[in-house]
């Protein structure tokens, strides 16, 4: 049997590295063991500045960099042209003896925290509801506010994050002679700038893109400076480093990638590929290869799989899997991929767990240590012809 299963393990891990010349070898990084083409070039730091981890500064540097330029619209509102009509009727009269942007945006906070009562039932927070209504929870009153204000054509964006010590909240962050920060919920308003008196408030999403070139977009989601659009590509995708002299800190995306895309390399400023979804398991579907630095300390990549203490990211277009050595594999360890053929365990591995490996319908043939365990259901949902290979261990 290891004369038969070695070569073929050998082939099986030349296919995994796809990219390499026939003259490259693959490289083990050392205490790592993230098998990486020796020819990749990871995204170089290029002296961009490290946004503080004080989110409601690191918002601030953001758009004082971008600027009101960047919104182009209310957000992704709820309304329709009649409903956007009425209120904007409504506004143009409350605020028809103003003159400047500050005394226009002061009038429509005021009545705003005047009039919309807190819902503490169910409540419809889409914009034109509240303004039937005059009820609301924290995402109404941010609504409200930006579509008021856009009908006087105020910059204004909706923030979502927390209230501490309170929980969950929505607020806006609104430009008139500066950037001012607009919690209409509680009656507050501040400028940007003076962080102190908000600091209270901790943003983590927006919803305006910061920043865009001609291949890229970037957006501010989970408390995080984040790459969500790659509107052109090669083959092989660095991850930059960094736009408008910030350091990019995830890579999330939330549309399709370009289906030339088969290989993405994250440098060392990555830390986060999405944290309530890896918008890559959904959105790269032909992508065979994903590399990390070995120099990252947030994540690491072994063949073609990305980690944390977990498999973080499995490329959707990969056919061939190696999982990295691990004591057990647990239960939901590796579902749902709609390509795998073949998954190779290595040594060190003691079990897989009962549905550690499930729903891959596709997945014809596992490569595993004499020594690791294998219960009855631990490869579940797997192509009728599926068979285990065991394997001596490389000492």
């Amino acid at each position: 049997m290891k004369n038969y299963v070695l070569p073929f393990i050998i082939s099986i891990f030349c296919l995994s590295i796809t990219s390499c010349s026939e003259s490259d070898e693959p490289k083990l990084i050392e205490g790592i063991n993230a098998i990486v083409p020796p020819s990749v070039s990871f995204a170089q730091d290029d002296g961009a500045k490290a946004l503080s981890k004080n989110s409601a500064e690191k918002v601030a540097d953001l758009l004082t960099s971008a600027g009101p330029k960047i919104i182009k619209g209310m957000g992704q509102m709820n309304i329709t042209d009649s409903q956007y009509k009425e209120i904007k009727t409504f506004v143009d009269e409350l605020a028809a003896d103003q003159k400047t942007p500050y005394d226009i945006y002061r009038t429509i906070f005021t009545w705003i925290t005047q009039n919309i009562q807190y819902a503490y039932d169910y409540v419809d927070n889409d914009p034109y509801p509240v303004f039937q209504t005059k009820k609301a929870i924290c995402q109404g009153y941010a609504n409200l506010l930006n579509v008021m204000l856009h009908s006087q054509n105020i910059p204004c964006m909706n923030a979502n994050g927390w209230l501490e010590p309170v929980g969950g909240h929505a607020w806006n962050y609104v430009f008139l002679d500066d950037w001012y920060v607009s919690d209409p919920t509680n009656n507050g308003h501040f400028k940007m700038t003076d962080l102190s008196q908000y600091a209270h408030l901790v943003p983590l999403s927006l919803d305006a893109d910061l920043f865009e070139d001609e291949r890229y977009v970037y957006h501010y989601k989970e408390g995080r400076l984040t790459l969500r659009k790659v509107k052109k590509g090669e083959r092989q995708l660095v991850v930059p480093f960094s736009v408008s002299g910030f350091q990019v800190e995830a890579f999330n995306p939330n549309t399709e990638l370009p289906s030339v895309i088969e290989e993405i390399y994250i440098g060392k400023n990555i830390n986060s590929l999405g944290e309530e979804l890896c918008g890559l398991g959904q959105y790269a579907p032909s992508v065979k290869h994903a590399y990390v630095d070995p120099s990252n300390p947030h994540m690491e990549s072994y063949g073609q799989v990305v980690y944390r203490s977990y498999p973080y990211y499995i490329p959707a277009a990969a056919t061939i899997i190696q999982i990295k050595p691990m004591r057990t594999i647990g239960k939901g360890f590796f579902y749902n991929h709609s390509k795998v053929e073949t998954i190779i365990i290595q040594p060190g591995t003691e079990i897989v767990g009962e549905y550690g490996i499930e729903n891959c319908p596709y997945l014809k043939v596992a490569y595993i240590p004499k020594e690791t365990q294998v219960l009855e259901k631990s490869f579940y949902g797997v192509h009728p012809s599926f068979q285990i290979i065991y394997r001596n261990s490389e000492k």
